[in-house]
């Protein structure tokens, strides 16, 4: 990831669905990475119908593209998966085979071109999970805890796993991940792996495609999803515009349909909502009205809570096994954190539970951050009993000290009996501050 970049945006992106390669352009360019153009690209060419026609003119015309990136001493990127599958395969495949790549320069010698397998290919997708989780975390201006996401991966973006070599082709995470750095939940759904259908179009066979649609979105309805979100223009498409066709057969489902560069840039803060507004053929209106309430409850969270904290502190959970109080109660740390994260603070505060925490500082011995939860508790038993919920043991242990600057009522004759000093201590300054502090609250 050293060398510099030269995008491949594939002809479907950028002829057909061009709005896609504007928000790739603008995420790349939010991260400062520079890339160029080069315009003697052709297409890739697509995997599945060129290839299964001329096989040679297929791997010819890889190798040229791959070639033409070679001579800028560049690596690819690209955000479409048959690209990505097309031009890593036939570059695996000039890689170790010594006797096909001669064959292939044969032919690119004419055109004074030649491949060496130099420069290598990334996807959008793979790409941004190579830079890292705290990179793109750094860079999140709207965070999107609580928007559930149905990631699509996409045949061409896994498999041939013997070429591509990236993840585990039928039970991937990058993406997932990826989803989740960005604060959403990446929920699983049935048939989570299974193909969009895409070529049984051209295969003569629209009507299968359009159930392999349906079917996959009655899995994502199934699980409440806010948005799908893909890293392929033909699964975009299929997503997209099918939705449409079933609605004609009273299927409705109006699950807004992102790719992940688009995803990645509304948690940016990169203005780019008008576009897909007007571009999207399934109605995204939805998701940002869900992201606009998500931010309004962050910046709820905000004025109380370290919101990273509460990220960072929902995804370890290890307080749930090693508090004391939830080893012997229902007392559930960790709901507690999911609870504020989707804004839910007037529902804990009056919740008695909040009171049940011990403040033993197991949970900050043993974090990760070093922070622990007593604070947590604090500020939110603290906002509890400015609106007049709390427990009436710790109500009556506060008013006794209010009044009187001690929890334990003293006794003269108790300390008499064992020789000590029976003078009560003089708390009238304490006392006056906190009638201050409390005029001041």
């Amino acid at each position: 990831m050293e060398r510099s970049l030269v995008i491949f945006p594939g002809c479907m992106v950028s002829y057909r669905i061009p709005f896609i390669e504007v928000s790739v352009r603008k995420a790349l360019e939010a991260f400062g990475i520079e890339f160029s153009d080069n315009p003697k690209f052709s297409c890739c060419p697509e995997p599945n119908g060129i290839k299964n026609f001329n096989s040679d003119i297929y791997s010819i015309t890889a190798s040229r593209n791959l070639a033409l990136a070679e001579q800028e001493k560049k690596d690819i990127i690209t955000p479409c998966n048959g690209c990505f599958e097309t031009l890593k395969s036939v570059r695996s495949e000039l890689k170790v085979d010594n006797h096909f790549r001669k064959k292939i320069n044969q032919h690119l010698n004419k055109i004074n071109l030649n491949v060496e397998t130099i420069s290598d290919v990334f996807h959008l997708v793979e790409y941004f999970h190579k830079m890292g989780s705290d990179v793109i975390k750094d860079k999140i201006k709207y965070p999107l805890n609580s928007l559930r996401v149905a990631v699509h991966y996409g045949c061409h973006f896994l498999r041939p796993s013997n070429k591509i070599q990236m993840d585990d082709p039928m039970n991937p995470h990058i993406f997932d991940e990826l989803i989740e750095d960005l604060g959403a939940k990446s929920v699983d759904y049935g048939q989570k792996m299974d193909c969009c259908g895409g070529s049984l179009a051209r295969a003569g066979k629209s009507e299968s495609g359009l159930e392999i649609i349906h079917s996959k979105l009655e899995n994502m309805k199934e699980k409440r999803v806010d948005a799908i979100v893909v890293g392929c223009p033909q699964c975009f498409l299929q997503f997209d515009l099918l939705q449409q066709d079933l609605k004609k057969l009273d299927y409705v489902y109006d699950i807004p349909v992102l790719y992940y560069s688009e995803l990645l840039c509304i948690a940016l803060g990169i203005e780019i909502k008008d576009i897909i507004k007007k571009y999207h053929r399934t109605r995204v209106d939805k998701i940002f009205q869900k992201v606009d309430e998500i931010h309004r409850r962050n910046e709820k969270i905000r004025k109380h809570f370290n919101l990273e904290f509460l990220k960072k502190c929902y995804s370890c959970g290890a307080c749930n096994t090693d508090c004391p109080v939830a080893k012997i109660s229902d007392f559930n740390p960790q709901d507690t954190i999911g609870k504020l994260l989707e804004g839910k603070i007037e529902k804990l505060i009056s919740d008695p539970k909040i009171w049940m925490c011990l403040d033993c500082f197991v949970c900050l011995e043993l974090c990760p951050h070093a922070t622990g939860l007593v604070d947590v508790y604090t500020k939110l038993r603290n906002l509890a009993k400015k609106e007049g919920f709390s427990t009436s043991g710790f109500k009556v242990e506060f008013e006794k000290f209010r009044n009187t600057g001690t929890v334990s009522m003293f006794s003269k004759s108790a300390r008499s009996r064992v020789g000590l000093d029976t003078q009560k201590p003089e708390l009238s300054d304490l006392k006056k501050l906190i009638g201050e502090l409390e005029e001041e609250g």
